[in-house]
Order: structure tokens, then C-alpha cells, then sequence
């Protein structure tokens, strides 16, 4: 359970441990949940096709809504036992529901400056204590079995994972800094009407390039990076091992009796559905013709008409059988001919194959060698740089230095000192709050570079304008008061969370599929109460 407590600043090694045992105890609860590949054949659960939902165009996928729907059903069939209805509870509704939250969650953190690095990644699936052998180490077999019993990939694995951390740093940001009732009005007014713009530049380890000599990789090699080779190879499995893959689009017409079929779909008959598609055949088939547009308007996939039938790029055991013998079978540019399957009738076209790859150890260890060089050079090249630029600016130059690098000043637009989150990406590292609060005087720059998640910031002062303590009168005092007080952090974070599905609701941010909606149903069959 969390520990709620007033906190001027988030001191992140304590917020480390928190979020890192938190995130491994739910991985490690989800891993008792056994998965077969997703689709309808071969006696495993079905999903409807397409992404479940997505904010701002991060997307979650079937497997993801899979796992959440299994979870929150064992959930509540332990609190409702044989009373237990997922039809009538609406779990399926309420699982894509939690996952829009959590996922706009993770797109207004990342927009606000939040972030998890991979070397954060990597501590908490290799200390973490699920995915370790009898040997108390790290075992890549163990991590692979997970995988697999869970249907992920190591990049659906790691993505899911690193929403989690970020949207787990937000919510304990939110609940751990707000300032308690001891504060007087008087500072909190000045804190909160005080108004700042900054000015900054961003240096990321991009704008270093870095050339590696031949020699220096065998140096490195020699001098033990041999070992960190063969480490970077066996965790970094899917770089150099790839199964073949099709990028392919597809515009499915449904009818009433196919699997997942809703919307139009359902007024249709078979035959009705099989001439259609064949009419929309001939259509992609024509010279010049825009597939994208005519899944737009024909598919009964409710993703596919807002992605242009958009697939991507998937293995062939993705794919139900049909589909996928299809699919594989066709060279980039090419349109099918009809194909049937449980969903209906499709009609695909591949735009793009991936051989399968197949890199050994040796074949690449030159090319690891010199990106770990690299990893290990840039923070220090970067540093220098930033240095370099942060002194060419306080003498009044610098302007030839940005052109090269081909950055320039951003501004966070104007915010409250009191913000917990600096706007315009600075987010809320507590060092550049700090750095930022020491500006006063409009054109003044920060005294150094600021070393933030990889990438270095130099801030200038833009405008500040300081409160007036004479414009307080009684009422805003007793406000200043009351706001100040201890609220529960539950409350507020509950809050937070709505507000922001709200706003990106409005936005029109917000996708849900709405075939995921019917998947309690679905799985229940016709007939079955």
C-alpha cells in the first residue's frame, strides 16, 4: 500500500524503490496468468482485431486488453464469486476504460517532461526479483518463458513497461508534493501568483556524432568489453534474431453471423457481404487506386477506417491461418483476390516485407563494441559541448554554435512558480525548478548546464513578474488557507486522472474500440446465460 506524505521535492532514490517494487509485483501477479497465441483458432480465447484503444495516438493492443480483462475478471470473481456476471458488471467495458485512463496518464507525463530511461528498464526486469534463477541472477530463460506465456514480445514488454514506470513517477509526484497546511497565505500567494517565463535549449546526445576507430573497438575488446559484448547480444535478442514479418493494410466486410461483427456488419447477409467484396476488389485492383481511402470507406473494422486499413507490420502466427497464408504469400504492391475468414471477407494489400534476420555473436560484435564506445563517450562529449555553447552565450555569442547544431531557444510560456511541472517538455526535475527559481532578472542564464535524463538544458530568464502582496485581501487569504490544507492524496489523484480524460475527451484524443466493448458477450456465445 502506498504511504501518503507531504514533501516539498520527490527525492528519487526513495521514489526509485517505490515504483520498482510496485511495477515487479504486478508483473509478477500478471505472469500467473498463461496465454496462447491471440486468435480463434486452435481452441484458444479470441480478441476483435485492431488496436482496443488509444490517447493521442498511443495505442494499446489486444494482447494488453487481453491481460487487463483476465486480471480484473480473476478480481472480481473472487469478490462475487458465483454471483459473478462479466456481461452485467460490463468488465470488458470497465477494463478499456482503466486503460484509456492509464494510458492518458502516460501521454500528458511524457508531454510534461516524466520519463523512464532505459537503464531504469533494465533495473527492474534484471533486479527484480521474478525473473531470477536459483543463482539469485537474472535468468534470460525465465524472462523468455514469461514472455511467451504472456503473449508479449520483449518490445511489447518494454513498452507496456515503461508507460508503467512513467505514469507511476506522475502519480507519485502528484501525491507526494503539494504543500501542506503549515504553509502561511502569504507565501502561498506569493508563490502562486509569482509568474515566470524561461527560455531554454535542449542538448540531447544526438547532436554529438561520434566516429570510432577500428582500433578502438579492438582496444576495447581486448581490455574486457568482450564480456559486455556478450552481455548487450543476449539482452538485445530481437535486434539481431527476427522472425519474417508483412506490412500489409486490408478492408474487411463483415455480415451478420461473422465472428465480432458489428455496426452495418450486422444488417448484411453472407452473399450480400461476398459481393460487396468483390465489388471492392475490383475497385483496389484498379490502376491508381487509393487502398487507404477505400478502407476508409468500406471496412467493418472500426480501427481500420480511421488507420486506412493500417495493419502494420505482424509475424504470420498474428494472423488466423487464412489470412495469413494470404498475406505471406504476396509481394509489396500486390492486392488478393477475396479471402475468407471467420471475420468476414478481405481484401488485402502487402506494402512491405522483413526477411527474417539471423546476426550471430561474432557477425555482431564490432557493431555492439562501437555502440557502447559511443554510449559511454557522449554524456562526456555532450557536457563539453553544452559547456562550450553555455559560455559562448554569456559573452553575447553563440548564435554560429546553435546554427550548427540546428537547435534553438524554446520558450516554456508564462507559469506559476509554485508549478510542480515546469510547461514546454522541462518537466519536474526538482534541480531545474530550483535552477529556474534562482533567475531574476529578465536575459540572466543559468550559471552551468543542466544534466536532466541524458540530455543537458541551459535556461534564460524571459519574464518575472512577482506578486503583490497588497492585492491580497481577506478572501483570497482565507482561500490561500483552505487550499493549503492536507487533502488525501487518493482523492487528488483520483481527480487528476478524470480531469485529464475529460480534457483529451473533449479533445476528441480518445479512441475506444468499440468492439472491445462486446467482448464479454462474445465469449459468452449466443445462448448462454
Amino acid at each position: 500500500m502506498f504511504k501518503w506524505k507531504k514533501s516539498a521535492d520527490l527525492d528519487s532514490n526513495t521514489f526509485f524503490k517505490s515504483w520498482q517494487a510496485y511495477t515487479v509485483l504486478v508483473l509478477a501477479m500478471g505472469a500467473m496468468m498463461f496465454f496462447g497465441v491471440c486468435q480463434p483458432d486452435g481452441g484458444t480465447q479470441w480478441v476483435p482485431g485492431g488496436s482496443a484503444a488509444a490517447v493521442d495516438g498511443v495505442e494499446v493492443g489486444a494482447m494488453e486488453f487481453r491481460r487487463a480483462h483476465i486480471a480484473l475478471s480473476n478480481q472480481m470473481q473472487q469478490q462475487y464469486r458465483d454471483k459473478f456476471d462479466p456481461v452485467a458488471m460490463r468488465v470488458a467495458e470497465q477494463t478499456l476504460n482503466s486503460i484509456v485512463d492509464n494510458l492518458t496518464l502516460f501521454v500528458e507525463a511524457s508531454r510534461n517532461g516524466f520519463y523512464a530511461s532505459d537503464e531504469e528498464l533494465d533495473k527492474v526486469i534484471l533486479e527484480g526479483d521474478y525473473f531470477k534463477g536459483q543463482n539469485g541472477q537474472f535468468d534470460p530463460e525465465l524472462f523468455q518463458r514469461f514472455l511467451k506465456s504472456q503473449g508479449h514480445t520483449e518490445r511489447s514488454f518494454t513498452d507496456e513497461l515503461r508507460r508503467n514506470i512513467v505514469s507511476s513517477k506522475l502519480r507519485t509526484f502528484v501525491t507526494s508534493t503539494y504543500r501542506g497546511s503549515e504553509k502561511v497565505a502569504e507565501v502561498n500567494y506569493m508563490i502562486d501568483q509569482t509568474k515566470l517565463n524561461i527560455d531554454f535549449l535542449r542538448l540531447d546526445p544526438n547532436l554529438v556524432p561520434i566516429k570510432i576507430e577500428s582500433a578502438e573497438i579492438e582496444k576495447f575488446l581486448k581490455d574486457g568489453g568482450e564480456a559486455k559484448v556478450k552481455d548487450y547480444y543476449e539482452k538485445n535478442k530481437s535486434e539481431f534474431v527476427q522472425e519474417q514479418k508483412v506490412k500489409a493494410r486490408h478492408i474487411l466486410i463483415a455480415y451478420k453471423d461473422a465472428r465480432a461483427a458489428s455496426g452495418d456488419a450486422v444488417k448484411r447477409s453472407k452473399e450480400e457481404a461476398k459481393a460487396l467484396a468483390s465489388k471492392v476488389e475490383a475497385e483496389a485492383k484498379a490502376p491508381a487506386a487509393n487502398f487507404a481511402k477505400l478502407a476508409e470507406k468500406y471496412t467493418d473494422e472500426a480501427a481500420g477506417k480511421a488507420k486506412g486499413g493500417d495493419l502494420g507490420f505482424f509475424r504470420k502466427d498474428q494472423m488466423v491461418k487464412e489470412f495469413a497464408d494470404v498475406a505471406f504469400s504476396l509481394q509489396p504492391g500486390q492486392v488478393s483476390n477475396v479471402v475468407e475468414t471467420p471475420f468476414g471477407f478481405h481484401i488485402i494489400r502487402v506494402d512491405g516485407l522483413q526477411e527474417p534476420k539471423s546476426v550471430s555473436l561474432e557477425q555482431a560484435k564490432n557493431e555492439i563494441a562501437e555502440k557502447l564506445i559511443a554510449k559511454d563517450k557522449k554524456p562526456k562529449l555532450l557536457e563539453e559541448k553544452a559547456t562550450a555553447l553555455l559560455a559562448a552565450l554569456k559573452e553575447g555569442k553563440g548564435q554560429g554554435e546553435l546554427a550548427a547544431l540546428g537547435i534553438a531557444w524554446k520558450e516554456t510560456g508564462d507559469f506559476n512558480m509554485g508549478a510542480r511541472v515546469i510547461p514546454g517538455g522541462l518537466g519536474p526535475d526538482p534541480e531545474l525548478r530550483q535552477a529556474v527559481l534562482a533567475l531574476k532578472k529578465p536575459g540572466e542564464i543559468s550559471p552551468k548546464a543542466l544534466a536532466v535524463n541524458g540530455s543537458h538544458y541551459i535556461l534564460r530568464l524571459k519574464s518575472r513578474t512577482d506578486a503583490d502582496l497588497s492585492k491580497m485581501d481577506a478572501k483570497e487569504k482565507e482561500q490561500m488557507l483552505s487550499s493549503s490544507r492536507f487533502m488525501e492524496a487518493y482523492s487528488l489523484y483520483t481527480s487528476l486522472t478524470g480531469g485529464l480524460r475529460s480534457r483529451y475527451e473533449q479533445a476528441k484524443k480518445i479512441y475506444r474500440n468499440p468492439e472491445y466493448l462486446q467482448y464479454d458477450a462474445k465469449m459468452r456465445g449466443p445462448g448462454e446465460s
